[in-house]
């Protein structure tokens, strides 16, 4: 089961000094997520980042810098599509796969699972539980729905829980069949708060432990 770590969409104090403590503690998967962070903000932003990590990134935005800095690849959503991708870089989706080790995209809806055609290397799927970092952000998806959905549409793509993800909600995770989880709000809410790298470490290891005891690994 795969463990990501998504980013605040805003400024976080020392928050390098958590994501690097996080990396050394196995995180393989980091996205990069900034609402509103110019290219000079991000290429800053993972310029204190050591090399050694960037292969487990994967950027929102501004996705040259894929390339650039040997990121592992790039995620789009609603308000930028592959569709639009494709059609700024001028390539066809068969080149993009080439070009791109990691391609992943944010649905809300089960549907939007079912309709999806091009093979992302996987999908992020919210709000699964009700938010932690955004407040009126409620699931909607039972998780009785989400279960009898992947066992029906077993050539699906591999899907990622997102939303309200704590260590007492990975055995719903595994047990509803999703391909891994996706860590925010249960991160970064407390650490805006202390600032506190070392209790934040050991809420990500506690995840990490509850993913071994169900005997399904971490990758």
């Amino acid at each position: 089961m795969k463990i990501i770590l998504v980013s605040d969409f805003n400024e976080i104090p020392q928050e390098i000094l958590l994501l690097k403590a996080l990396f050394e503690e196995g995180l393989e998967y980091f996205h990069l997520r900034k609402r509103d962070y110019s290219l000079e903000k991000i290429c800053n932003y993972l310029d204190q980042i050591p090399p050694a990590f960037y292969e487990r990134i994967v950027i929102h935005s501004h996705f040259h810098l894929v390339e650039n800095y040997g990121l592992r690849g790039v995620h789009f959503k609603k308000n930028y599509t592959l569709n639009d991708f494709l059609q700024d870089m001028a390539i066809t989706a068969s080149e993009a796969r080439t070009r791109y080790r990691h391609l992943s995209h944010s649905v809300h809806s089960l549907n939007e699972i079912k309709n999806n055609s091009f093979a992302f290397n996987y999908l992020f799927l919210s709000p699964v539980f009700d938010s932690i970092s955004n407040k009126g952000y409620n699931s909607k998806i039972k998780i009785q729905a989400i279960r009898k959905f992947f066992k029906e549409e077993p050539n699906r793509p591999e899907v990622i829980a997102l939303s309200g993800i704590n260590a007492d909600k990975v055995v719903h995770i595994a047990e509803a069949g999703f391909n891994g989880l996706g860590l925010l709000g249960y991160i970064w809410v407390r650490y805006k708060e202390d600032g506190n790298v070392s209790a934040a470490v050991q809420r990500f290891q506690l995840v990490q432990q509850k993913v071994k005891e169900l005997n399904i690994g971490v990758i």
